[in-house]
């Protein structure tokens, strides 16, 4: 049942008993419809306080997570930093073996050549 309300004199004695009645159980259905009372408001103020709270603890372990998320991100930047140096290394070392078996395939290869140069005119 929507509440009733009183229309100003100045509204009844322009519009007249029958419209202004209409008028105020009009705008009293409306707000009966659209308003809640000081209890529920109350009530949803203070559901909305613990809301607040919780989130509030929710924002704080977010963001001790990230602290923890980061620190593990930069530890494992730097363990693959030394694995790229690391790399690195081997790979020069790679290259350096891989010019000395060269080169020492082409002085025995050297050799041998002018070994059996050397048989051939002795023979």
């Amino acid at each position: 049942m929507p509440r009733v309300l009183e229309a100003p004199p100045l509204l009844r004695r322009a519009w007249g008993e029958e419209v202004a009645d209409a008028l105020a159980l009009w705008l009293g259905s409306i707000l009966e419809e659209r308003t809640i009372s000081r209890d529920e408001y109350r009530h949803i103020l203070s559901r909305l306080d613990i809301l607040e709270h919780d989130v509030a603890d929710l924002k704080s372990e977010v963001q001790e997570l990230r602290r923890e998320m980061n620190e593990r991100f930069d530890r494992m930047n730097e363990r693959f930093d030394q694995m790229h140096e690391r790399l690195d290394r081997m790979y020069a070392q790679m290259v350096v073996q891989t010019r000395r078996l060269i080169g020492a395939l082409t002085l025995l290869g050297t050799v041998i050549a002018t070994l059996l140069a050397i048989a051939q005119f002795v023979c």
